[in-house]
């Protein structure tokens, strides 16, 4: 099944947020249960839309996960960043125990402040994470975009981790746009961040 596109239109003035989710040690920990098999190509596009955003002084959001559980705990080394993606000290950083961004205040906040709140969506999982976020930004008018090809999903049953990406995708076009790290690059080389937004 093909995913249809109606691209939206795009004011020149727009600056988008960069936000990347859970780009954690717990996911690609050998042997631990929330593991991805395949770390491409989510990991080196992710790494290409992040250094493109820094170099475009582009607003950059780094999201993880923190529970009071043996997973995604803050006492073990698994909630850390994978080193590659780690926030430096300039970016913002927020985080949440449940799947939506939108679970944490600030971050709501802060796209609430916003005339235009925009925002591209990269990082794990997809099936969960970045659905729950883009149901959430559809819901309050918010535009969103996920960069798929910068996006891993965990398998579910007996369907694949990419099987499952692919899906997510699609019902993922029916509420946001779905576009490669390619189209941002294309999209936003060379233009200036607004201070308008």
């Amino acid at each position: 099944m093909s995913v249809i596109r109606f691209p939206r239109a795009v004011e020149e003035n727009v600056t988008p947020l960069v936000v990347f989710v859970d780009l954690q040690q717990e996911y690609v920990s050998d042997g631990r249960a929330h593991a991805l098999s395949c770390r491409e190509p989510w990991w080196t596009n992710a790494q290409r839309l992040l250094t493109f955003a820094r170099q475009q002084s582009l607003p950059v959001a780094h999201f993880r996960q923190l529970k009071s559980e043996p997973f995604f705990n803050r006492a073990t080394p698994f909630a850390d960043w994978i080193e590659d993606f780690r926030p430096r000290p300039h970016e913002m950083v927020f985080e949440r125990s449940q799947p939506s961004c939108y679970a944490n205040e600030a971050f709501t906040a802060l796209l609430n402040s916003l005339t235009r709140p925009v925002f591209l969506l990269a990082g794990l999982t997809s099936e969960s994470n970045c659905l729950s976020t883009v149901f959430d930004a559809y819901h309050r008018g918010h535009e969103a975009a996920l960069v798929a090809d910068a996006c891993g999903a965990r398998r579910l049953g007996a369907h694949s981790e990419a099987e499952v990406h692919g899906v997510v995708s699609e019902i993922t076009s029916l509420f946001a746009d779905v576009v490669s790290t390619t189209e941002v690059v294309a999209q936003y080389a060379g233009r200036k961040p607004s201070l308008a937004g």
